[in-house]
């Protein structure tokens, strides 16, 4: 029995090692000793107690005593995406307590967020040498492999996680990523009943569950189609089609579905005599032959597909994706020559589909004209099918047309016989050709009444645009291909850096905001994403103007990184809008 305040103990936690500590550590007696060994490690129990040696306390205990002073500090500018601050408390901690994995594992997570991923592996790396049970490590190395496309190396990486932790989640679901594994619910509504097979186990699994469904064609061909749809298991999933198939040797599903499985898999000749007997069986029905067309151009057979390309748009005229790989047309596809090719065949046949091809391909070359005159005979041939009204709208708002656009569309927006894919086009083109509070006043009659919610917001940001209160940034963000900021966006104040307003790491979309005082009725707002001082250079964003200020009171502002690297940015007084704007960089200064 001893009065010490503390009492040496053996550890098993990794995070030790991660610390660049040995496991026999100083452990206060009042605290259980069984603690040391937790996960997470209670990092306060140990502090206290080398505190309570005080100047006895050996090393490298006294010297860690001292660095993890820096520890919340650094947790917090990580928090708080100030990543410059981050890589300086990283350095005290470093010089007074240098070589640790922590160290390491956390540049390279600050390398990552710069967008570094090479840098961040080679970090990674060399603290996963010296903290070998990190399962954070190993699982940072698998997701940024993955991210990269490297597959192998991110496998091996998650499997190293998993030997260390057999149940870690994040490896488990990087390894069902990656298609290593499947992850299966005991109970569909319940996230948490989720349970891992590798893919042996689940094909075995499914080709029971195939034996089981042999009498049931329909539940042959759903399971079948789900197997090949996901990827897991093909074997099982092609075994259920040709099952599905020998029960309903008709079945147009059926044998498509078998066709498909035979030509994702490589077997084309078994692929080309499945679909050949369906085509002879039911020649009035194009879509054996698109799928035997398909097949040929595998097999390499051209004469083949031409054949049945051909036969499937004497069936179907208006067969677009045949159509398309027919005439031998691109989303670029410019030339006059496949256009003129286009229109007589259109003409020929009554193609509505053939004259909208065209009339993009006029289009896409710049000339309206030709592009109106294809889209009008489109109409001519269906004047109800709504493909056809939308490429007319389109058509007509890029030739300026607007005594036929009042003329002949806007009684078929008006008419509501359409979806509210016609009234948004309709306002976009009335917008583009600058009648804009005509186009507002479209779109808000489009999201009255029963709409999806992803629409009715698409029209009120829209409409928000239209009217001044939203505006976009010319300069494009900084955005991780794995979906986030790479660095923070600040204010800058008077030439100085101001507040994070979005933070390094975040998953876009992401929003933020924050309050501004001016002292006249219109003021600017300058951005930069990245902080000076910082590996990267600073990229100054440009400023976004706001108008129709009242002085006397603050003003919110908030912005958006969408997605794409957009940035856009509103601003209220109250339950008032104002007016906003962007203005570019250099003029910015002015």
């Amino acid at each position: 029995m001893t009065d010490a305040p503390y009492q040496w103990i053996e550890s098993t936690s990794w995070e030790l090692e991660f610390f660049g500590l040995p496991n026999r550590i100083p452990w206060p007696s009042n605290v259980d000793p069984k603690l040391a060994s937790s996960d997470p490690f209670e990092m306060n129990h140990l502090l206290d107690a080398v505190e309570s040696m005080g100047a006895d306390a050996p090393e490298p205990f006294g010297r860690f005593l001292k660095a993890s002073e820096h520890l919340d500090e650094f947790g917090e500018a990580v928090q708080n995406s100030e990543i410059v601050r981050a890589y300086e408390l990283l350095e005290k901690f470093d010089e007074q307590f240098p070589d640790t994995a922590f160290a390491l594992y956390h540049r390279g997570s600050l390398s990552r967020l710069e967008g570094d991923d090479e840098g961040a592996v080679e970090l990674f790396e060399q603290a996963a040498a010296k903290a070998p049970r990190g399962v954070a490590i190993w699982n940072s190395i698998g997701v940024v492999n993955a991210t990269q496309g490297k597959r192998d190396e991110a496998v091996a990486a998650f499997k190293k996680a998993l030997a260390v932790s057999p149940q870690d989640r994040t490896a488990l679901d990087g390894l069902v990523q990656m298609r290593e594994m499947v992850k299966l619910l005991r109970n569909a509504k319940d996230p948490n009943s989720a349970f891992y097979m590798d893919l042996p186990t689940f094909g075995q699994m499914a080709m029971r569950q195939v034996q089981q469904l042999v009498n049931d064609p329909e539940q042959l061909l759903n399971y079948g189609e789900q197997l090949l749809r996901e990827g897991y298991a093909p074997e099982a999933g092609l075994a259920a089609m040709q099952r599905a198939v020998e029960a309903r040797p008709d079945d147009a599903r059926a044998v498509i579905g078998l066709t498909m499985a035979y030509r994702t898999q490589g077997k084309l000749e078994e692929a080309r005599a499945t679909i050949t007997p369906f085509t002879e069986k039911h020649p009035e029905d194009p879509r054996g032959f698109f799928f035997l067309a398909t097949v040929c151009n595998a097999l390499g057979d051209a004469e083949g597909e031409r054949k049945a390309l051909d036969r499937v748009l004497e069936l179907d005229p208006n067969a677009q994706q045949p159509l398309g790989i027919r005439f031998g047309l691109n989303d670029a596809e410019h030339d006059p020559a496949k256009e003129s090719e286009l229109a007589r065949w259109a003409e020929e046949r009554k193609s509505w589909m053939a004259y909208i091809l065209a009339s993009n391909i006029a289009r896409k070359r710049g000339d309206a004209k030709a592009a109106l005159k294809w889209a009008e005979k489109s109409y001519e041939i269906a004047p109800e099918n709504e493909d056809v009204v939308l490429h007319l709208t389109a058509a007509l708002g890029e030739a300026r047309d607007f005594e036929k656009m009042v003329r002949i569309v806007k009684p078929l927006v008006e008419s509501g016989k359409y979806s509210k894919r016609l009234n948004w086009n309709y306002a976009q083109v009335l917008q583009q050709t600058g009648l804009t509070d005509d186009a507002i006043r479209v779109l808000r009659d489009a999201a009255q009444g029963e709409v999806p919610p992803d629409f009715k917001a698409a029209v009120v940001q829209t409409i928000e645009a239209w009217s001044g209160e939203l505006t976009g940034c010319g300069v494009r963000l900084e955005v991780h291909q794995a979906g986030f900021l790479q660095r923070p966006v600040l204010l800058t104040i008077d030439g100085e850096e101001g507040g994070i307003v979005l933070a390094a790491g975040a998953k876009v979309p992401t929003a933020g905001g924050f309050p501004w005082r001016s002292k006249g009725p219109e003021t600017r707002i300058q951005l930069q994403q990245g902080e000076s001082g910082g590996s990267l250079e600073v990229q100054p964003l440009g400023a976004f103007v706001v108008k129709g200020i009242e002085p006397a009171n603050p003003i919110d502002c908030h912005i958006v990184a969408q997605q794409d690297g957009s940035l856009l940015f509103r601003a209220r007084q109250g339950n008032r809008n104002l007016k906003v704007g962007w203005m570019p960089l250099g003029l910015d200064k002015a």
